[in-house]
């Protein structure tokens, strides 16, 4: 019976614990599925406000920046929602929103 009682328990303690200690070492990602859907062009008006904020995000965190200096961020971020929106929404697309961006920057402007 006591011996029950502690599997109870342990089970209990793996399970709650479990998600939480996973979710700790491992950051979850902004999908870029997610990004597609919220830069569309029938997007909310809140929808691409998350698109612009999350673009200028990723923009800023850049590590390689390549983009000639006469180009702003505001012109970055517009070219990037529109190759967003061209781009074909695919579940075969795994990267995180944040090196899709980087991508199509990386694209436009490679380094040399």
């Amino acid at each position: 019976m006591v011996h029950n009682k502690i599997r109870v328990i342990l089970t209990l303690l793996i399970l709650i614990i479990s998600p939480i200690a996973l979710t700790k070492d491992n950051p979850i990602y902004l999908e870029t599925s997610f990004l597609q859907s919220a830069c569309s062009l029938k997007a909310t008006r809140y929808a691409k406000g998350f698109c612009e904020g999350a673009i200028e995000a990723y923009i800023g965190l850049m590590p390689n920046w390549c983009v000639p200096d006469d180009i702003t961020h505001d012109n970055m971020k517009r070219f990037v929602m529109t190759k967003i929106q061209q781009t074909p929404k695919s579940p075969s697309i795994r990267l995180p929103a944040q090196e899709f961006v980087w991508k199509i920057i990386s694209m436009k402007y490679p380094c040399e």
